[in-house]
């Protein structure tokens, strides 16, 4: 068999190194891989190809055409082709408008992501895959830093995306982008681009393309600094999980016992509360008025 090649030896690895860290998948579980036909998501697919022989995975394939672009459907069929040259079942999901009036209240760029898990999880599900994996990198989570600072975001916001989030699986956020790009170039891929990632619309584009490159002319590094912050976030908020836990089974049904808690953790124990009960986690300011309500 022929040696894969360094560039991608070396994504392998580091998707190796994430999944034993976040408890991923077992000896013969299946893993459906979101591939979009960029750069990222192909990288990552060929990553897994590496790892799953030795682990014994059944990989899948999904592509999602969220028919919103001259080309998307040509995206999804090549997608679909890829995965067919190398053996493995592939399916191709379209959404319709429906899809994405659903999620209208999220935004444009919110109700995409919602319409796509709501369609990958599913079709996960009847290809026999327990998990689901994402082609985020370290570029993605930098950029999620710097949006969530804008927004005014705690801790939990910083904290960025994990490597796993339930079933959820994102192996190469210690990758660059630039990795998976040389990693698809050794390989012999040539990545699609989707032309709306290049324009001036949504605010990831121009973080991406404005604010990460003048970030890293101002202070070299600044892009693994922010994954940094995540990184050193993710780890405070496990730390302090068991805590929350702990406090708000003590504190059910006393408000005056919220009231006294240091606000921090108040503020953690209500957004608890609220993912325990099934409702939308507040926002800051929505916490604050909850917290205030025992005072009146």
């Amino acid at each position: 068999m022929t040696r894969a090649p360094a560039e991608l030896r070396r994504l392998a690895d580091l998707a190796a190194k994430a999944l034993a860290g976040a408890g991923g998948p077992e000896g013969g579980d299946g893993v459906a891989v979101a591939v979009s036909g960029g750069a990222d998501s192909l990288a990552l697919l060929h990553a897994l190809r590496v790892l799953s022989r030795p682990r014994r995975w059944d990989l899948a394939v999904l592509t999602v055409d969220h028919g919103l672009r001259p080309g998307s459907a040509a995206d999804a069929a090549f997608v679909a082709d890829h995965a067919k040259s190398l053996g493995l079942p592939a399916r191709v999901l379209t959404l319709a408008p429906a899809d994405l009036e659903a999620h209208q209240a999220a935004g444009p760029e919110g109700a995409a992501r919602a319409a796509r898990y709501a369609v990958l999880w599913p079709a996960a599900g009847d290809l026999g895959c327990r998990w689901l994996a994402t082609g985020h990198t370290l570029d993605d989570q930098a950029e999620t830093v710097l949006l969530q600072l804008l927004r005014g975001a705690g801790p939990d916001g910083l904290a960025g995306m994990a490597v796993r989030s339930g079933r959820l699986l994102r192996p190469l956020l210690s990758a660059r982008r630039a990795e998976t790009q040389a990693c698809c170039g050794a390989v012999g891929l040539a990545w699609r681009e989707d032309p709306t990632n290049a324009g001036d619309g949504p605010l990831r584009n121009r973080v991406r393309q404005r604010l990460l490159p003048l970030l890293e002319e101002l202070r070299p590094g600044a892009t693994r600094a922010l994954a940094r912050t995540a990184a050193l976030a993710a780890d405070e908020r496990g730390w302090l999980d068991p805590l929350v836990a702990e406090t708000l089974t003590a504190t059910a049904g006393d408000p005056q016992a919220l009231a006294r808690l240091p606000v921090a953790l108040a503020r953690r124990v209500v957004r608890e509360a609220a993912r325990q009960a099934g409702e939308p986690v507040p926002d800051a300011a929505a916490t604050d008025r909850i917290l205030a309500l025992p005072a009146d």
